[in-house]
């Protein structure tokens, strides 16, 4: 059996009686950190492994070995050790003890290294859908969000032919910041950095659930309504325009200013299919938004130009804003 070379090479083994666990042989490492006595190792088992018992113990056979994990205290450390108990004759178990303490650390090791790896991700992925300066979702985060929305639509398209898709409700609207350059110019970029900040939380709290919110580009920003059809998004972002214009700020002179939006409205599928479209449908209701006026909401047509008597400019986007 070479149960002399089982001693030297510090390994926990013993042949113990199937019915009573008392061993024939034991490793001196075996009665070390389990025992000798049959009573007293079916005791440790019980205590250390709530599963354990008798009747598992009793139908081990050579296709079935029996194996668990406990913890015990050895020489002032902890150890885990993996007990396996398989069939050695007739009347005997053969049980043995593997010391898997190092396995088990690494294997934490490498599970807490996983979760700070995904943390990490997870933080990575809000960063690139988060604007750095007013904490809202950027461009990038917009446009993903119209996609999943897209493509939801077309599921559920699928699903029903029936249905007419020029029925799906959805809108966006193109917001920008009045006179912003003003700000900048008269008071600075940080002081425009404030109002940009103060703006996309005043208009965040302003709207619900249904919309989908973020900074585009500079002092625009667009919010997406999943459920509103044009005239309904006109509504609310008046609404918001309406608080907006209640809102009043410290400028760095201490004087006292106040905000307001212009914005262009479109509808999805109406006015355009892919967010590109959109936008620039959108932009051109905004665009007229600010030459008749400022500080209003302007839904896109096909016959916006007739209908709002202005003369369309190539470069639009540079209008005073």
């Amino acid at each position: 059996m070479g149960f002399d070379l089982l001693n030297k090479l510090n390994i926990v083994v013993a042949i113990c009686n199937r019915q009573t666990l008392a061993p024939s042989y034991s490793s001196s490492k075996f009665k070390a950190i389990i025992g000798e006595c049959g009573e007293a190792i079916f005791n440790l088992f019980e205590s250390k492994y709530q599963q354990f018992s008798r009747e598992q113990v009793l139908a081990v056979n050579a296709q079935s070995p029996y194996a668990f994990t406990i913890q015990l205290k050895a020489e002032r450390t902890r150890k885990t050790i993996k007990v396996i108990m398989s069939d050695y004759d007739e009347d005997q178990l053969m049980i043995v003890g593997q010391d898997i303490t190092e396995l088990k650390k690494l294997e934490y090791s490498l599970q807490s290294y996983a979760s700070l790896m995904e943390t990490q991700e997870k933080n990575l992925i809000k960063l690139a859908y988060t604007d750095s300066l007013t904490g809202i979702a950027n461009r990038r985060a917009m446009f993903k969000r119209f996609n999943d929305y897209t493509q939801n639509q077309n599921q559920n398209q699928n699903q029903n032919q029936n249905k007419n898709p020029n029925n799906t409700k959805g809108s966006i609207s193109v917001l920008d910041i009045d006179h912003f350059k003003q700000f900048n110019d008269d008071y600075g970029h940080e002081f425009g950095d404030y109002v940009l900040k103060y703006f996309a939380e005043k208009v965040t709290l302003a709207l619900d659930n249904d919309c989908y919110f973020s900074r585009i580009g500079g002092e625009e920003f667009c919010v997406f309504s999943y459920t509103r059809n044009g005239a309904e998004l006109t509504k609310l972002i008046d609404t918001v325009l309406d608080s907006i214009k209640c809102c009043e700020i410290l400028t760095p002179e201490k004087n006292i200013t106040q905000l307001s939006f212009s914005a262009g409205i479109v509808e999805y599928t109406n006015h355009g299919t892919t967010l590109d479209e959109l936008l620039s449908n959108a932009d051109k209701a905004l665009y007229f938004a600010k030459a008749t006026g400022r500080g209003q909401v302007i839904s896109f047509s096909t016959d916006l130009l007739a209908k709002h008597e202005v003369k369309p400019i190539p470069k639009f986007r540079e209008i005073k804003r």
